[in-house]
């Protein structure tokens, strides 16, 4: 592992993106190496996490996970709500759960979601390495899980900034968050980043979602094209995130970039983050209590701990997150 002092000395410029010239765009491979499977998790060294320590003040906790059956219907039509199902054995109980591991908040694994034009994932791995006749679990969310997602915790409160500069939203369009709002939050709340921080984006999707009457939230999963807010995926601010050395970023919107995406750099987000450099994106994550701790405390950074299911060749994960204050 890289020590902390090192890591921006160790990255290649955005600019210098991809690595080799056949491989995708702003793709990072080989970086860490041909057989890397952890990508920017990689960050998160010894000394990132021990510095990350250091944000623990009082011990107060705070789970930033929905309930697993919050969406009745989860956002796209094809993923089933959460069932439960209670087993009564007389002398104990046991339950079972039938999930879709992105039904509720998840992240978003390296298997989710390739380069589209040539379907390759994190380190040119293929389709058919991960679905082929031969079992083979490259890439798959158990190496997440194995390493765990622990480091600094960083909330950007987009959305308390938008109310005050009474920016009119629609949480279910497609909505871009352009990167000069981004650095005006930034900016408002005196951040700093440090390599290896783990960045927390609030919109105000879970608020406008829980406002809706069941009927509408259900409407809302089945509509033909399944739209909503978030950053706009343009070449500046995925430079941005390159530059700044997230480890992993994630949103209380259904997929962190405004979806779909318009991909005014030729790629969306998704493409670059998980599949170009390895970078795990969070996604429906519940950040109402944290940006009001956050607000309280006058700080917006904090110890960040997530271990999501051990799931060998698992595509996404719950991500069992909390906030350590």
């Amino acid at each position: 592992m890289v020590p902390i002092k090192s890591l921006e000395k160790s990255r290649p410029k955005f600019s210098e993106l991809p690595l080799a010239p056949t491989d995708p765009p702003a793709s990072a491979w080989g970086l860490w190496g041909d057989q890397d499977e952890l990508g920017t998790l990689n960050l998160l060294t010894t000394d990132v996490v021990r510095r990350a320590a250091k944000e623990v003040v009082n011990g107060e906790t705070i789970p930033l996970n929905l309930p697993l059956d919050e969406f009745i219907q989860p956002m796209n039509p094809l993923r089933k709500p959460c069932s439960h199902h209670i087993i009564v054995k007389g002398h104990a109980n046991d339950d079972e759960l039938d999930i879709n591991t992105q039904g509720s908040s998840h992240w978003d694994g390296l298997r989710h979601y390739p380069y589209q034009e040539s379907l390759e994932y994190y380190n040119g791995v293929t389709q058919e390495d991960i679905s082929g006749e031969e079992l083979n679990f490259k890439a798959g969310i158990q190496n997440l899980a194995e390493k765990t997602i622990t480091g600094r915790g960083v909330l950007l409160d987009w959305f308390s900034w938008a109310q005050k500069q009474d920016i009119d939203i629609d949480h279910f369009s497609r909505h871009e968050i352009p990167l000069e709002q981004v650095l005006e939050v930034v900016k408002e709340q005196g951040v700093e980043f440090i390599p290896g921080d783990i960045l927390l984006i609030r919109t105000g999707w879970i608020p406008a979602y829980r406002a809706l009457s069941p009927a509408a939230q259900v409407a809302l999963s089945r509509r033909a094209i399944r739209t909503s807010c978030g950053i706009q995926a343009s070449e500046a601010a995925i430079r941005w995130h390159w530059d700044n050395a997230f480890a992993a970023v994630a949103s209380d919107t259904v997929a962190y970039e405004a979806w779909p995406s318009t991909k005014p750099y030729g790629v969306s987000m998704h493409e670059v983050f998980l599949s170009g450099w390895g970078m795990p994106i969070g996604e429906s994550f519940d950040l109402e209590k944290l940006a009001v701790k956050c607000q309280k405390e006058g700080r917006w950074t904090f110890m960040f701990v997530s271990v999501p299911l051990n799931i060998p060749g698992g595509v996404a994960s719950p991500p069992g997150a909390v906030a350590i204050f």
